[in-house]
């Protein structure tokens, strides 16, 4: 398990927040769901969506462990010299 995968389950009370959830703790510039979603399903943003259950209504989720590969992914972009 990686260090920043650990750091997020002692983070966060649920395997699973909420895309409301990590895009105002992570995403804060995004203003809405809607063009959170719409970055991701692009694939500018390379985080994975999923639903609890197949329900139209069903809330988005990201797993803990997408988010810890997304974020270690950002980390050694940053630390990568051009």
């Amino acid at each position: 398990m990686s260090p920043t995968l650990q750091q997020l389950r002692t983070q966060w009370s649920t395997p699973c927040p909420t895309l409301t959830a990590v895009r105002e703790h992570y995403f804060s510039h995004i203003r809405t769901d809607r063009r959170f979603r719409e970055l991701i399903q692009k694939g500018q943003i390379k985080l994975k969506l999923r639903k609890l259950h197949n329900s139209t209504k069903a809330q988005h989720v990201i797993y803990l462990h997408d988010l810890a590969d997304y974020l270690d992914g950002q980390a050694q972009e940053v630390s990568q010299p051009k």
